[in-house]
C-alpha cells in the first residue's frame, strides 16, 4: 500500500489531537482535584458518584430536621422547667400562708402572688417556637390554654408532629398542654370518708368497708366481773340482731347499743368494779389472767408438819380458785382457814379462825411457777393474809374458739377496766340508700349551695333542701349533681366511703368551690380542682377568702402535679437524647459516605501531576516531531 503525505498527515494529526486530549484531561483533574469531572470520565464511576452524592443529601436534609427536633423539644423543656418552678412557688405560698400565723392581710396579698404565678404558668403552656405553639397538638396556630374568668380550657388536638430524623424512623416532636395543665391527677372525693354512722336495720354485709362479718360459728364470748357469757348471734344478720342477742344473754347489769359516736357498738357494765365469784381468771391482772400451767402452788406450816398442793388448773373463775384453795387445805388437815374475796377490795383474803394461829407459808411449786404470785397471795400467813390487788377488767371480749374473727369484725375484741366499752369504727359502706342524716357518724352535715366551673361552664346548686329532708339518701345528693347540666358525673368512691365528682371531658379544668360561706364542698369531701391551673384558681380563691382549709386543700393536688409534670418532662427528655443519638448516627454516616465519594472521584493528586508532567512532555514532543516531518512547501503557503 502506498502511504501517501496525506496519510502521514492524518496519522500526526490524530496522534497530536490524543496527545493534547490525555494533556488536557490531566490538567483538568489537576486543577479540579477530581479524577470525574464529566460522565465520559468514568461511567460506572459517575454512577456510584450520584448515589453517593444522593445519600448525602438526605443525611443533609435529616441534620435540618433533627436541629428543627432538637429546638423544638429544648423549647419544650425549658418550659416545663419553667411551670415546675412555679408550682414549687405555689405549693410554698400555700403551705406558708396555710397556717395561722398569718392574717387575713397577708394572705390577700399572697392572692396576688398566686395570680401572677397562675399568668407565668399559663404564658409557658402557651409557649411558641416560630410563631408556632408548641403544646397545642397540630393546631400550632391556637394558643393550646385559653383561660378566661369564666374558666379554663384546652384548645388543641391530639395529633403528633412526627420528624423524620433517618430514614424510615419518626421522632414525635409536639406535646399536649391538656397532658400537665388540665389533665386531672386526681379525683375529687376519690378518698373521702363521709363516716356513716351505724343503724340499727344496717346489714352486716355493709360493715368494714363493704368487706361484711365473718360470722364463723356465730359466737363470741363477753366477761364481766360477773361472769363469763356466750353469745349466739349465728342468725343475726343486721346490726339489731346482734344487739339483741348481746342483751337476750342474761348478762347481770350489761347492756349494748350503739355508741354515742354513732359509728361502733358498746357495751356498758353498771356494776360495781368488785371482782365476784363469777369473775374469770382471764380478766385479771389487766387481762393478762393467772398462769395455770401447770396450775399449782403450796400452802404448808412454818414446820413442815403439814403441807397441801393446791392445784387450780381446771379454775375458770375466781369461784373456782376460792373453792380449790378450801378443799385443798381441808384435805391436808390445815383447818379452819379459809379463802374468801375481800369484802372491799379487788383481793383474796385468807383467814385463820383457830384459837392458835397457824404459821403457814404460801409459795409457788417450782421454781419457775407464777400462779400464787399471780392470785397475789405469795408468802408467810398468821391469822390473816390479805392478797395483793388483782387489778381487774370491767369487761372483756374473746373469741369463742381460735380461728373464730366474730368478735373482731365486730369490733369488740377488746378489754376495758371501766364499765363502757366502746368498739372500733365499724366503717359502714356508703350506698345510694344511705341517709344524709346518718353521715359524719349520725351527727349528719348541713348542707349549702356549692359552685362548679367545669371548662367555661359555670353553674350553682343549692342542696339545702336536702337538709331539711329527713328521709334524703346519698342517691338525691348525687342526683341533684349528675343533673347539673354541667357536664360532671358523681357517684360513690371505690372504697365506698364517700361521693367523688369528675369531668366528662378531658380537656378542661374542673373547679367545686362554696357557692356561699358555708363549707358544703369541704363538708362532703369535694372541694378544689383536680387540675394543675384549676388548682391555682382554688389557691387565689381560698387566699382571698382567708380560708386555711381551703388553702391546704390545694397541697395535694400541687404534689401530684408535680410527679405528673415530671413524667412529661421525662419523656420530652427521652426524645431529645433520641434525637442526639440520631444525629451522632448520621454524623458517622456522613463521613463514611464522603469518604466513599472521595474514594470515587477524587484525583490522586500525586499521581495525576506526575502524569501531566509525562503528558506535557509527550505532547511537545509529538508537536516537535510533527514540524520537523511536515516541511511547508510552496503549495502550503498558496493554499
Amino acid at each position: 500500500m502506498r502511504i501517501t503525505n496525506k496519510i502521514i498527515t492524518d496519522r500526526i494529526t490524530m496522534n497530536l489531537a490524543s496527545s493534547a486530549s490525555r494533556f488536557l484531561k490531566l490538567q483538568t483533574a489537576s486543577s479540579s482535584g477530581k479524577r470525574i469531572n464529566r460522565p465520559s470520565d468514568d461511567p460506572l464511576g459517575i454512577i456510584k458518584d450520584l448515589g453517593y452524592r444522593s445519600r448525602l443529601s438526605e443525611v443533609n436534609q435529616y441534620y435540618l430536621n433533627i436541629s428543627h427536633s432538637k429546638s423544638w423539644l429544648t423549647y419544650g423543656d425549658q418550659a416545663l422547667n419553667d411551670i415546675n418552678g412555679f408550682i414549687v412557688e405555689a405549693k410554698d405560698l400555700a403551705i406558708q400562708l396555710g397556717n395561722d400565723t398569718y392574717d387575713r392581710n397577708a394572705r390577700i396579698s399572697g392572692a396576688t402572688q398566686a395570680r401572677e404565678l397562675f399568668n407565668q404558668i399559663l404564658n409557658a403552656a402557651n409557649t411558641q417556637y416560630r410563631n408556632r405553639y408548641i403544646f397545642a397538638g397540630s393546631k400550632t396556630n391556637v394558643p393550646p390554654i385559653l383561660a378566661t374568668a369564666a374558666g379554663i380550657i384546652y384548645q388543641g388536638d391530639y395529633r403528633d408532629i412526627m420528624m423524620e430524623i433517618e430514614n424510615g424512623s419518626y421522632l414525635k416532636i409536639n406535646a399536649f398542654a391538656r397532658d400537665f395543665i388540665t389533665k386531672p391527677v386526681l379525683t375529687l372525693g376519690e378518698n373521702f370518708d363521709l363516716n356513716p354512722g351505724i343503724q340499727p336495720n344496717m346489714w352486716l354485709s355493709e360493715l368494714n368497708s363493704g368487706h361484711g362479718i365473718n360470722m364463723g360459728n356465730g359466737r363470741f364470748i363477753i366477761n364481766t366481773l360477773n361472769g363469763s357469757y356466750s353469745i349466739d348471734a349465728s342468725a343475726a344478720v343486721n346490726i339489731q340482731h346482734i344487739l339483741d342477742a348481746i342483751n337476750g344473754a342474761g348478762i347481770f347489769n350489761l347492756t349494748a347499743s350503739i355508741s354515742d359516736n354513732g359509728n361502733s357498738l358498746q357495751l356498758v357494765d353498771t356494776s360495781p368494779h368488785q371482782i365476784t365469784l363469777g369473775t374469770p381468771l382471764s380478766m385479771l391482772n389487766g387481762g393478762t389472767g393467772v398462769s395455770r400451767v401447770p396450775g399449782t402452788f403450796v400452802v404448808r406450816t412454818s414446820d413442815g408438819s403439814l403441807s397441801a398442793t393446791i392445784d387450780i388448773s381446771a379454775a375458770t373463775t375466781v369461784g373456782d380458785v376460792i373453792t380449790a384453795i378450801n378443799d385443798g387445805l381441808a384435805a391436808a388437815g390445815i383447818n379452819n382457814v379459809t379463802a374468801s374475796i375481800h369484802p372491799t377490795e379487788n383481793r383474796l383474803l385468807l383467814t385463820d379462825t383457830n384459837p392458835t394461829f397457824y404459821n403457814l407459808v404460801i409459795e409457788e411449786s417450782g421454781g419457775n411457777q407464777t400462779t400464787a404470785a399471780d392470785l397475789g397471795i405469795v408468802g408467810e400467813m398468821v391469822g390473816v393474809m390479805e392478797g395483793q390487788m388483782l387489778n381487774p377488767m370491767h369487761i372483756q371480749v374473746t373469741e369463742s374458739a381460735a380461728g373464730q374473727t366474730l368478735a373482731a369484725d365486730l369490733g369488740l375484741l377488746k378489754e376495758t377496766e371501766f364499765g363502757t366499752l366502746i368498739g372500733g369504727d365499724l366503717n359502714p359502706r356508703l350506698t345510694y340508700f344511705t341517709l344524709l342524716s346518718s353521715l359524719n357518724n349520725n351527727s349528719g352535715i348541713t348542707l349549702g349551695k356549692i359552685r362548679i366551673t367545669n371548662g367555661l361552664e359555670s353553674t350553682d346548686i343549692d342542696l339545702s333542701p336536702l337538709s331539711n329532708d329527713p328521709n334524703a339518701t346519698i342517691l338525691d345528693l348525687v342526683d341533684m349533681i349528675n343533673r347539673s347540666g354541667i357536664g360532671v358525673s358523681a357517684y360513690i368512691n371505690p372504697s365506698r366511703t364517700g361521693i367523688m365528682v369528675r369531668s366528662r371531658y378531658d380537656d378542661r379544668s374542673l373547679m367545686i368551690t362554696e357557692a356561699d360561706s358555708g363549707r358544703t364542698a369541704s363538708a362532703l369531701g369535694i372541694f378544689g380542682s383536680p387540675d394543675l391551673l384549676g388548682n391555682m384558681r382554688i389557691l387565689e380563691q381560698a387566699l382571698m377568702r382567708d380560708r386555711t382549709e381551703e388553702i391546704n386543700s390545694t397541697l395535694k393536688t400541687f404534689d401530684l402535679s408535680l410527679s405528673q409534670l415530671l413524667r412529661n418532662r421525662s419523656e420530652l427528655g427521652a426524645r431529645e437524647i433520641t434525637s442526639e443519638s440520631t444525629q451522632a448516627r448520621m454524623e458517622t454516616q456522613e463521613l463514611e459516605v464522603t469518604r466513599q465519594l472521595s474514594e470515587i472521584e477524587d484525583a490522586d493528586i500525586l499521581k495525576v501531576i506526575t502524569d501531566l508532567a509525562t503528558a506535557e512532555t509527550i505532547y511537545k514532543t509529538s508537536l516537535a516531531s510533527a514540524a520537523r516531518i511536515i516541511q511547508p512547501s510552496l503549495l502550503d503557503f498558496l493554499r
